[in-house]
């Protein structure tokens, strides 16, 4: 019988928000986005230090995410991702009025505009930005006591 384990912050961030969510990218372009945007605001809860578990405001936690997306591509501090992506995406499946949805593969163009006039946002490019900020994470070193050196979820029986 296989024992339960921990998984701390960090691994949780390779094993879920990298490598899982770039598996479900290659399968399922909607859903990826919608991991995505819920994965912003997990890495922005990640750089709240302030806070030793992880009952942070769902909006200061986004924020922080978005500080951190925004270095990657000012572009993104244009468009309000988190009403836009995640709350139309995490309450309907739907985006909201703003953005579409896109891949490579339709040769749309990040930060495009469709005819329409709405933000394209391309899933690749997003995912890559988002793994940008993800491995920024992985390389920071937070205080010994911080809820980032902590055990995060058990696992298993």
């Amino acid at each position: 019988m296989e024992k339960s384990r921990e998984i701390y912050p960090k691994g949780f961030i390779e094993g879920t928000l990298i490598k899982g969510i770039g598996d479900v990218l290659k399968t399922n372009t909607y859903l990826s986005f919608t991991l995505i945007a819920i994965g912003i605001e997990f890495i922005g809860k990640c750089h709240l230090t302030n806070h030793q578990d992880w009952e942070i405001k769902p909006d200061k936690a986004f924020k922080k995410g978005m500080e951190l997306l925004v270095v990657q591509d000012s572009r993104y501090a244009d468009i309000d991702i988190k009403d836009e992506l995640r709350n139309g995406l995490a309450h309907t499946f739907l985006p909201k009025s703003k953005i579409v949805l896109s891949e490579v593969r339709n040769g749309a163009i990040h930060f495009g505009r469709d005819q329409g006039g709405k933000t394209v946002l391309v899933a690749e490019i997003l995912f890559r930005d988002f793994v940008r900020i993800c491995i920024h994470t992985l390389n920071t070193d937070f205080p010994t006591n911080d809820k980032m050196n902590k055990p995060f979820i058990r696992v298993g029986p």
